[in-house]
């Protein structure tokens, strides 16, 4: 291996020998490297760091240690290797895999295959760090949007922490939590191209500028699409927030069964936002009032009624219902969510 290799690798082992050995193997192959000594601290410089790699040794840690530091927002790219004991079963390399490791490899290392390993997943590690610069752009693009119209500053962050907890009360999968939070931020990302005219205008619409209104799912999921790490359910949300079940709504007229249970989250969440806040033509609405809108257009073919009414329940037992409450959610957890990435 060159010299010129600069990526930063963390190890994390309580052996205090293999330990130093790892570190004088990978500072031998030119590799910066970052030690700790118990899973804990590993964690912790995970999130402080951000190494370019994980090297984390069992027992020191184990396959929820890869699970953590996989399915977390800010360290999710980052490739783990689990390094299992000499006399460890199939069955706990497995189990690392399934919970999110690279790869596992079994001690004593074969140097050969194990520095082989490294090479592709730092390879891997470089396209991935682009991806992730490219997320920064579109989330900028997000906190642009909400600059752009003082009436809904804060809007994507509410939409999104209402849908979240409207996932967590339903007992959804995390990965649609995790949808429908990205997706909730990012849904209104394609009115960056909307002039702001039309988003400030006082009063309705024309046909054509509602016309030119509409095209902003297709605008944001066009801009998002080429983002692999965001996946289908989070570019579903932005393309199809403004469906409806009875077909009415836009781009793609879909219906029933083709939009899926996240959109809906977002889709209720997101109107129920418009209603409660003041926008250039309306005033907010009381929250009964918005409960009262959403019930109503949901015997109409609109929306989803369990989901209404379990949106309703939610917000209420979050003390949502309370504006001030509500007005308290806005402010940072978009740029804290950007910042993560």
């Amino acid at each position: 291996m060159g010299k010129s290799v600069t990526a930063r690798l963390l190890v994390v082992d309580r052996d205090a020998t293999q330990l130093a050995a790892l570190d004088a193997l990978l500072k031998g192959w030119g590799y910066a490297t970052i030690l700790a000594n118990e899973a804990e601290s590993g964690l912790a410089q995970v999130a402080a760091r951000r190494p370019d790699c994980v090297i984390a040794c069992s027992p020191t840690v184990n396959p929820e240690f890869c699970h953590t530091v996989r399915n977390q927002a800010s360290t999710r790219l980052i490739p783990v290797i689990y390094l299992a004991p000499p006399q460890a079963e199939a069955a706990e390399r497995l189990a690392a895999l399934q919970s999110g490791a690279s790869c596992a490899l079994s001690q004593p290392l074969d140097e050969r295959e194990f520095g082989a390993h490294l090479r592709g997943l730092l390879a891997t590690r470089r396209v991935t760090s682009d991806l992730e610069d490219a997320e920064n752009v579109v989330f900028a693009l997000a906190t642009a949007i909400e600059q752009k119209d003082s009436y809904t500053e804060g809007h994507g962050e509410r939409v999104s922490i209402y849908a979240g907890k409207l996932a967590q009360k339903l007992g959804l999968p995390d990965e649609v939590r995790a949808a429908v939070e990205t997706g909730g931020l990012l849904h209104d990302v394609g009115k960056i191209g909307c002039p702001d005219a039309i988003l400030n205008k006082p009063g309705p619409l024309t046909r054509d500028e509602f016309e030119i209104i509409k095209r902003h799912p297709v605008q944001g999921w066009d801009i998002c699409r080429h983002l692999s790490s965001l996946g289908d359910p989070v570019l579903n949300c932005i393309r199809n927030h403004h469906e409806r079940l009875d077909g009415s709504g836009y781009p793609d007229g879909h219906a029933e069964d083709s939009i899926p249970t996240a959109v809906r989250l977002v889709t209720i969440s997101d109107v129920f936002d418009a209603l409660a806040t003041a926008r250039a033509y309306k005033p907010a609405f009381p929250t009964e009032h918005c409960f009262k809108i959403l019930r109503e257009e949901s015997k109409r073919g609109w929306w989803d009624a369990e989901l209404v009414e379990a949106f309703v329940e939610m917000m209420k037992e979050n003390a949502l219902d309370q504006p001030a409450n509500r007005a308290s959610l806005g402010g940072a957890l978009l740029n804290s969510r950007r910042h993560a990435l």
